[in-house]
């Protein structure tokens, strides 16, 4: 008796903990009713001043290198972004890294869908790692996601350093 009066008290503190914190049952997708899966998870490529635009945006005005860059977006928003090594080359076959703060821009179809809020990269090691959650629409055709430099400041505009675009395997459920 003393034992079913132990469960039954343990399971009225669980039900009485998720009236207070609906959110805690949702914990599983990040709260978005959608599962986790894939958009996109791919290898991150710099980009080259010769690269050609992706949906309008142009490469970055320097040739790019990076030694490794993932990233992953799934269909509840929950984006993951690593960076190593994300260096421009100089002509002196040097390398450093001058931008201090980036964006992960998510297109769907060729449009814009979402962009993140700047993430910081270390200087002069060109490393980031960040998770951010991005408003994905419901249909997410062609998944890109382009990692940016804050906009040029007279005109604007973004240009792109790294990028990536979904494959047929992206839509696995691991984790």
């Amino acid at each position: 008796m003393r034992l079913n009066s132990r469960l039954a008290l343990a399971a009225a503190v669980a039900v009485g903990a998720l009236a207070l914190n609906p959110a805690a049952a949702l914990a599983h997708d990040g709260g978005h009713g959608r599962h986790g899966h894939n958009l996109i998870k791919a290898d991150l490529t710099p980009s080259k001043p010769t690269d050609p635009p992706i949906f309008e945006v142009g490469p970055g005005g320097l040739p790019w290198v990076l030694d490794k860059g993932e990233v992953r977006v799934r269909e509840d928003g929950r984006t993951d972004v690593r960076l190593e090594g994300l260096q421009i080359l100089r002509a002196d076959g040097s390398t450093d890294n001058p931008v201090t703060l980036i964006t992960a821009s998510l297109y769907c179809g060729g449009q814009l869908a979402a962009r993140s809020a700047q993430q910081p990269l270390s200087v002069p090691e060109g490393d980031a790692r960040f998770r951010v959650w991005l408003a994905v629409p419901q249909t997410c055709d062609m998944a890109t996601v382009l990692i940016n430099p804050p906009p040029n400041a007279k005109t604007g505009q973004f240009a792109y350093i790294a990028s990536a675009m979904a494959t047929p395997d992206d839509d696995q459920d691991d984790d």
